[in-house]
């Protein structure tokens, strides 16, 4: 209900608002249209109905609520302002004919201010440069709507406007002079004060420069000095200088600036100017930089430091790189002797000087003389002819602690002439001393070299050249004798020599020789033979010392070790090693005898060695497992059981020399298998010695351990202790893996077992065979190729081998690629950067144990490659061979070479050969535009014809070889248990036809050549030995498993305890170990 009486209110107030007038539609205007006025202006009310024709209405004005206007016709209104008529004004229309109906205007607030203002004038800069302006802005604060007036005035004239009634309130001036300006607006025009006078100077094409009278490029502190201010061609103007500086210190306002001693207050940078009038005046010039430093301190240098008899020395004074300084030369004869002025101010840098003295310099400069600090003295001697020379007495090269020795200076020549001696000594600085020599009583730190020279007492800087320099060397240890015997056993009326010498071989010794006892006296004359000194010869057994002694009082050095010798029996043994091998290696069993000829005497044996292990004192000394401790000279010798006291020399020394374990090499001929040929295997020991028997084995992938290098071998039949290093296989057409190894001695020892050695077939395999996509030998280094397994399995890893000189790397695909399933994906580029080779063959191998055919990919950074099949080509097929850019395209003539002679040059990209024969085999390359591709072998495989031949070859040999073995089992049947046979291995595929394809071989280290390769994978051994010749071995080890692991995790070979992952396979064990 409240709503509904608020509703009917507001109709009835919006009736009565139409019906009686007071509504608000009308504007009130104010011309000028601005907020602030001021008194004294006129302004024009304007008050607009917004409805209907202007003469519809009357008009009144009110002010401040008060009516200041009746109703008129007019509907504007004009009005002189003074301060008091601030406040709010409102129009109010009337209809003419409808006097009840009037309209309000808005409120119009007018601020007046009782002040007329100022106007302000400012300038960008206050001085014209020259051929430029000043811009000068005019404005009225708080107030807009003007425009204004421009003054300006110059000395002895009267002001003159030079703009009037701009709107603009800047203008841009190029005169000097006084400039004033005022804003105007209204109607009657209403002036603002005029300005503040603005004094506008120009600036001279004059230029002032601020200069160092002198010219000097550094100024020191006490020195005087002269700044000045010149202007550039204002030589006939009276200018007024102004100046202004950085430093404390307050120019004068004259063109010089006198300093009468510099200091460092004066540091700084200085500006100047000249002012013709009160409106011209220079730029201020560029700034003068003045800066003080200290009182310098000349360098005196000097040629030399002695003159040489009946030479000179040139001496030099030098402040900085100055050219205007001049040299005072200053000398004393001595430290305490009066200054000489040996030259004058003088512009010379240098002097020669003859006399021998103390000299000195300092330099000048300017007017009054500015001096610079004295320079440090330098020392100049004169050399005389007469020459020092050291020596030392005793002159012994080594001397030992305890020692006397007297070092002694002597001058040559030196006739009544009184010296004193300079000394160089190792434990001091050089040292004045007036007699001739030094007695020392030695110690190590009198060690060093010693030099001497003398000065005459008369003329102190006469003096002789360094004597040369004499080195002691003394000892800090006493020596000590060793004496040796040249035979510590000797038979009954022989004699012994010994020998005694100093440990540190040194000159002037006496030897003394005892017996028994040291503090017994030394032996006489009568019981030693004198040999020479040092060397005597004795006849009786005993304990033997000696020592040595020199000087005066005898210096004596420490006793020798006591030395024993012995008469003995005339029987030498001697020390044999049993097998007598050149080599021993870790791990084998030998035996070393203690062997004495003669007489059928018993013996009771004694051993010495340097080795770690002690020998028994037995004859024999079996070691069941030799290692390296075990290395070392051995003797021995035989003490009768009868007569302990009658014993043997001992032996000469036998040196027993232990190896590591051997490294075996096997090497495979040919490397690449041609139709009909042998595969020749040869096992090489690292150092071929005598007693070796062979082991050979055929290698067979083993993927189960997911490792690449894990291998399992199986022996090859009739393969086992071959006393040959050679094994040859017939009828090999697959590529193949093979090892060997070696053993010798009793129990057998084995080597560990060589690295694997492959053959590789061309021929593709039924059941393992490798393709390569893209199907070309040449690749760009840059290239992605997809080697791919196929055949009879369901798990393959792909193998690359790699040579280069005499590094072999055999890696798997995981470790230059990505293998997917059957699948190997590289990029060449990786290959390359992680093994650093361009060229490898590569093979796939099987769960199963296949080796695949192998192939040859080769990466090349050259701009050009040929692009031809990997796999041989049969005879008949056709082929296309490419030439392949990098980048860019062909667009002139390629050229096609067979066996280095061109075949074909047009603008074809492709060789076709539409049915290939064996006259195409050959090698291939193209070039383009002066490049070369890398040349390539294209195979070419036989004819049908040739197949079927081969084939029926095949066939025939085939039924041979059954009646053979018919035969042959025939006869082991019949043969008598002395006789043994090893029956032929048959392979997993002896149900293939051999059938024939043609290729070139290769050779490792040269170009690639692929050989004739021959199908099928038979392999036909038979062998019949006597059974006494066995050794009671079986022949159900021809299979036998062996791991190979990386080289980097095996241990250190010298490690006694050290198990080797090459396991040894005992032949006479059907397990193996």
């Amino acid at each position: 209900m409240g709503l509904t009486a608020l509703s009917v209110l507001s109709l009835f107030l919006l009736n009565i608002t139409l019906c009686c007038g007071d509504a608000q539609d009308a504007e009130l205007s104010l011309k000028p249209n601005v907020s602030h006025l001021f008194a004294g202006e006129s302004v024009t009310f304007i008050c607009d109905m917004r409805e209907g024709n202007a003469t519809d209405w009357l008009y009144k004005f009110n002010w401040n609520a008060q009516e200041m206007v009746q109703f008129t016709k007019s509907s504007s209104y004009s009005l002189y302002l003074t301060a008091e008529l601030s406040g709010n004004y409102q129009c109010i229309g009337r209809r003419n004919d409808l006097t009840d109906f009037t309209k309000q205007s808005n409120n119009l607030t007018l601020s007046i201010s009782a002040l007329r203002p100022t106007a302000t004038i400012t300038a960008d800069k206050i001085t014209i440069p020259v051929g430029g302006s000043v811009t000068l802005t005019c404005s009225v604060q708080g107030s807009a709507g003007w425009t204004y007036d421009w003054f300006r005035q110059i000395p002895d004239s009267y002001e003159v406007a030079i703009n009037t009634n701009t709107l603009q309130n800047f203008i841009s001036v190029s005169d000097e002079g006084i400039y004033r300006c005022r804003g105007r607006r209204g109607n009657p025009v209403f002036f603002t004060n005029l300005s503040k006078v603005y004094h506008i100077q120009k600036t001279l094409s004059n230029r002032a420069f601020v200069t160092l009278q002198q010219n000097w490029t550094q100024i020191f502190s006490g020195e005087m000095i002269t700044i000045k201010c010149e202007i550039q061609g204002g030589e006939n103007t009276e200018w007024q200088y102004e100046w202004r500086t950085t430093s404390s210190k307050t120019p004068p306002t004259h063109s010089e600036y006198n300093i009468s001693r510099a200091s460092f207050s004066y540091n700084g940078q200085y500006w100047c100017k000249g002012r013709r009038d009160v409106f011209f005046s220079t730029a201020w010039s560029d700034a003068f930089t003045l800066k003080v430093s200290n009182k310098p301190r000349p360098t005196i240098t000097a040629d030399r430091r002695t003159i040489p008899a009946g030479g000179n020395a040139t001496l030099s004074c030098s402040v900085g790189s100055y050219n205007e300084w001049k040299y005072f030369w200053f000398r004393r004869a001595s430290v305490f002797s009066e200054i000489q002025v040996i030259r004058n101010k003088e512009p010379d840098q240098m002097i020669t000087v003859t006399q021998g003295g103390i000299y000195y310099c300092k330099g000048g400069r300017g007017n009054p003389v500015f001096f610079t600090e004295d320079s440090h003295p330098v020392t100049i001697e004169k050399r005389v002819s007469n020459k020092a020379v050291v020596s030392l007495e005793p002159s012994w090269p080594l001397i030992f602690s305890g020692e006397k020795i007297t070092v002694r200076c002597q001058i040559s020549l030196g006739g009544r002439t009184e010296w004193e001696y300079e000394w160089s000594k190792p434990d001091s600085s050089t040292v004045l001393a007036n007699d001739a020599s030094i007695n020392l009583n030695a110690s190590v730190i009198s060690s060093g070299s010693y030099r001497c020279m003398g000065k005459n007492k008369q003329e102190l800087y006469s003096v002789t050249e360094w004597s040369d320099v004499i080195t002691l060397t003394v000892s800090g240890n006493r020596p000590k004798t060793s004496i040796s015997a040249d035979n510590r056993v000797f038979l009954e009326g022989d004699t012994v020599t010994l020998t005694c010498s100093v440990t540190l071989s040194t000159p002037g010794w006496s030897y003394y020789w005892y017996r028994g006892k040291k503090t017994s006296d030394p032996l006489t004359m009568a019981e030693v033979v004198l040999h020479s000194d040092g060397q005597v010869g004795v006849s009786q057994e005993g304990d033997y010392w000696c020592r040595g002694g020199r000087g005066n009082p005898v210096y004596y050095t420490d006793y020798s070790d006591v030395t024993s010798i012995k008469q003995t029996v005339r029987n030498r043994p001697a020390v044999t090693l049993h097998p007598n091998w050149p080599e021993v290696y870790s791990r084998e069993t030998i035996t070393l005898k203690c062997e004495i000829p003669g007489e059928d005497t018993e013996w009771d044996y004694e051993w010495a060695t340097s080795s770690s292990h002690q020998p028994p004192n037995q004859n024999e000394y079996k070691i069941n497992s030799v290692s390296t401790s075990h290395r070392g000279h051995y003797w021995c010798k035989g003490r009768m059981r009868s007569a302990q006291q009658n014993s043997t020399m001992w032996s000469a020394s036998f040196q027993l020399k232990i190896d590591y374990e051997p490294r075996l090499v096997l090497t495979v001929s040919p490397s690449w298998l041609s139709p009909g040929a042998s595969v020749t295997l040869n096992c090489e020991v690292e150092h071929p010695s005598a007693g070796w028997s062979f082991y050979w084995y055929k290698a067979v992938p083993d993927l189960k351990t997911y490792s690449y290098e894990y291998y399992i071998y199986e022996l090859l039949p009739d393969g086992s202790g071959t006393a040959q290093d050679s094994y040859i296989i017939h009828g090999q057409t697959h590529t193949a893996g093979y090892v060997c190894r070696a053993g010798r001695g009793d129990p057998e020892y084995h080597t560990d077992p060589s690295q694997p050695k492959l053959v590789w077939s061309a021929d593709l395999n039924s059941a393992a065979s490798l393709t390569v996509s893209p199907n070309s030998v040449q690749h760009f280094i840059y290239d992605s190729v997809t080697l791919n397994c196929s055949g009879n399995s369901s798990q393959w890893r792909v193998m690359t081998f790699t040579q280069h000189r005499y590094l072999r790397k055999l890696r798997e695909c995981g470790n230059w690629g990505i293998m997917t399933e059957s699948t190997c994906n590289t990029d060449l580029y990786r290959y390359h950067r992680l093994h650093r080779y361009q060229d490898a063959v590569y093979w796939c191998e099987s769960e199963s144990g296949q080796f695949s055919n192998g192939i040859n990919i080769t990466a090349h950074f050259t701009g050009v490659i040929l692009v031809s099949p990997v796999h041989p080509v049969n005879e008949g097929d056709s082929v296309a061979l490419g030439c392949k850019l990098r980048t860019g395209n062909f667009n002139s003539t390629v050229a096609f070479y067979k066996n280095g002679k061109l075949i074909q040059n047009d603008d074809r990209e492709k060789l076709n050969i539409p049915a290939v024969s064996k006259s195409d085999e050959g090698f291939y390359k193209c070039e383009y535009s002066g490049h070369e591709s890398p040349q390539s072998l294209m195979s070419v495989k036989g004819s049908r014809s040739s197949l079927s031949v081969s084939l029926i070859t095949g066939l025939v040999s085939g039924v041979s070889l059954i009646l053979l073995l018919s035969l042959l089992l025939c006869c082991w049947h019949k043969k008598p248990k002395g006789t043994l046979c090893i029956r032929p291995a048959q392979s997993q595929e002896t149900s293939q036809t051999a059938a024939t394809v043609q290729t070139m071989s290769q050779d490792e280290n040269q170009q690639q050549i692929y050989s004739s390769l021959l199908h099928g994978d038979m392999n036909v051994y038979e062998s019949c030995r006597p059974s006494e010749n066995t050794g009671g071995r079986t022949d159900d080890y021809r299979n036998i498993s062996l791991q190979l692991r990386s080289a980097g995790q095996r241990r250190k070979r010298d490690d006694p305890e050290e198990t080797s992952d090459y396991h040894n396979v005992d032949p006479n064990s059907a397990t193996g170990p």
